[in-house]
């Protein structure tokens, strides 16, 4: 890894640690980047800040390969535009943490792209308080999946803190009257916010899903992405 790459990345740590690593992410605010030499490793540190959720696309392990996948229509699974979302939003108690490490990037584009939850809040409150309103509200949405379904604000504030997150663009959601009219302003805020990096081999990211969006631009190749949600 050049060490011009890792300068570029957000909060890059270097080689992730086995202990410690809950600590340096709550001090971060929720976001840090790292290098990682295999699966195991990542496993290895992922185990350490909290116990290791099992996804239906993963295995047992619960690592969850994200690369392109024929017959499956997960836009994850594709080489295409995924949108700003958060992780299993539909269940009950989602993940607290996501690893997503590079096996192998791509050829052109997959840029990871990141939406702080409070730089969202703070674009909206000067700019548009009803689309504010409208994301923040107890019905703006209904996540379902399988057997889960939750009903809910997009963004969760509690004491003036973001507490909360839980969005998808894909199948099965459901949107307000007051979240689909204001969509454009909610959607300017989260561009005005991004922040882009690209992922080399051996690099990935760490970040609490509760506070912050993530999504990736589209790409050509054989880009693999390896992850893993944490409780």
């Amino acid at each position: 890894m050049s060490k011009s790459s890792a300068v570029q990345l957000p909060h890059f740590i270097g080689d992730i640690p086995d202990v410690g690593l809950e600590d340096r992410i709550n001090d971060s605010d929720g976001l840090l980047t790292f290098a990682c030499p295999d699966e195991e490793a990542l496993l290895k540190a992922a185990r350490g800040v909290g116990e290791v959720m099992i996804h239906p696309h993963g295995d047992a392990r619960g690592v969850t390969p994200i690369r392109l996948t024929e017959g499956r229509v997960d836009v994850g699974l594709t080489t295409g535009d995924l949108l700003a979302h958060t992780d299993r939003p539909a269940t009950k108690v989602p993940p607290r943490y996501l690893f997503l490490w590079c096996k192998q990037a791509s050829d052109q584009g997959g840029e990871t792209v990141l939406y702080r939850g409070r730089d969202v809040v703070r674009h909206l409150a000067e700019h548009d308080p009803a689309a504010l309103r409208a994301v923040t509200s107890s019905q703006a949405a209904i996540f379902r999946t399988g057997t889960d379904e939750h009903v809910g604000p997009i963004i969760q504030i509690e004491d003036g803190e973001v507490v909360g997150l839980r969005l998808r663009f894909d199948h099965l959601v459901y949107f307000s009257w007051d979240v689909t009219r204001t969509m454009p302003a909610f959607q300017a805020a989260l561009r005005s916010v991004e922040r882009r990096f690209a992922l080399q081999a051996g690099q990935g990211y760490l970040l609490d899903n509760r506070i912050w969006f993530h999504s990736r631009t589209a790409y050509t190749g054989d880009r693999e992405m390896s992850r893993i949600m944490v409780a």
